[in-house]
């Protein structure tokens, strides 16, 4: 998605849940600095991406419908975990190629997927600068970091307001043509402690939307959930 027709969006979306673009920013520079020491091998591993990203992939949602839709994923895939699915798939043997976070699943499983070579595409957001400054050090893999604002030096922004969506979007710049949604489920969201179910629901169905905004003739989505 391009960042002209991102930001409009983000606003929107920053408008409807009161957040502060200012806090955003904020942890956008907080993540910058953090892999400032690691930025060439940042700009290598999009370079390394960009060349042999491929065509089809697998995203995996958090969704209570993940068990369930795992057997649609070929066993050559290129897997892309959206952060709290990653523990699933690890503990159903399959491991992620990519894994998209803010960092509120359980860290510290992608740290070791990172660690054996999972390229981790961690987020910046107004209200988890103390997870970036605590466990971003941790991973010692391949990492990319992004933010939803306007991006700052070293961080890049494809759009995606959600991990999932963020996913499918990160998923469409770096070349894919089509994108399988695994463990998706825009409507029922899964508990997260601390974390209001109403909200969520509101949160999954701008993720929804972001998804349909980016999905055209260039760029096919398929929904497992119609298959199960």
């Amino acid at each position: 998605m391009r960042l002209a027709d991102w930001m409009p969006i983000y606003r929107h979306i920053s408008s409807e849940f009161g957040f502060s673009e200012d806090e955003d920013i904020v942890s956008a520079h907080t993540l910058a600095e953090l892999l400032m020491p690691r930025a060439t091998d940042c700009v290598g591993v999009m370079d390394y991406l960009l060349r042999g990203f491929p065509d089809e992939v697998y995203v995996c949602g958090g969704g209570e419908c993940l068990s369930n839709e795992l057997s649609s994923i070929p066993s050559q895939a290129f897997v892309i975990a959206a952060d709290g699915a990653t523990t699933h798939l690890l503990d159903s043997g399959i491991k992620p190629k990519l894994i998209v976070t803010d960092l509120d699943g359980v860290v510290g499983d992608q740290v070791d997927a990172n660690a054996e070579g999972t390229v981790v595409f961690v987020h910046a957001h107004g209200d988890n600068v103390p997870s970036l400054k605590a466990y971003v050090p941790l991973f010692t893999g391949p990492i990319v970091g992004t933010c939803q604002c306007e991006p700052v030096t070293g961080l890049y922004n494809f759009g995606g307001f959600t991990d999932g969506d963020r996913a499918v979007c990160i998923s469409s710049e770096l070349g894919a043509k089509k994108a399988h949604l695994i463990g998706f489920d825009f409507d029922n969201p899964s508990s997260k402690p601390g974390k209001t179910l109403a909200v969520k629901r509101r949160k999954l169905h701008w993720a929804e939307r972001i998804i349909a905004g980016i999905s055209g003739p260039d760029f096919k989505v398929v929904d497992h959930r119609s298959r199960t």
